[in-house]
């Protein structure tokens, strides 16, 4: 008798304290809201946040401006738009883009704003031996 009885306090008791336990750390919103605002960022890309949701996507992620965070791939640089700005005081931004002409545009984008993009780091996705890498274990999200 009194092994159901634990096994539902248990089950009751699990349940209570799972939303916790899942909860991800919320980010600095005002700093993201000003990230996501920023008028350094392209129109182009600010009528892409109504179908993207930055906001959203990014606090799902669980992403704080103390991460240090690597964007694979960033292409035409929407995410980097947000990121590096919100990142930038207390955290990191390494964008890993191909090695080449198909990394050259990112790398334009970040050239023509040092004031923005001058702490963004640079790799090579996919690494290969003479690539610049991504140390191991060195980044939050």
């Amino acid at each position: 008798m009194r092994q159901p009885l634990f096994a539902a306090t248990a089950a009751i008791i699990a349940i209570a304290i799972a939303p916790a336990a899942c909860a991800k750390p919320a980010p600095d919103s005002a700093a993201l809201d000003a990230a996501i605002a920023a008028s350094h960022r392209s129109e182009a890309n600010k009528a892409r946040d109504q179908y993207r949701h930055p906001k959203e996507t990014l606090t799902f992620f669980g992403v704080k401006p103390n991460h240090k965070v690597v964007e694979l791939w960033p292409g035409g640089g929407w995410y980097t738009e947000i990121l590096a700005p919100y990142l930038s005081k207390k955290g990191k931004l390494t964008v890993a883009a191909p090695a080449g002409a198909r990394g050259d545009g990112i790398k334009k984008v970040m050239a023509a704003k040092p004031d923005i993009y001058g702490n963004v780091a640079f790799a090579n996705f996919p690494a290969g031996k003479a690539s610049i890498k991504v140390p191991d274990k060195s980044v939050d999200v």
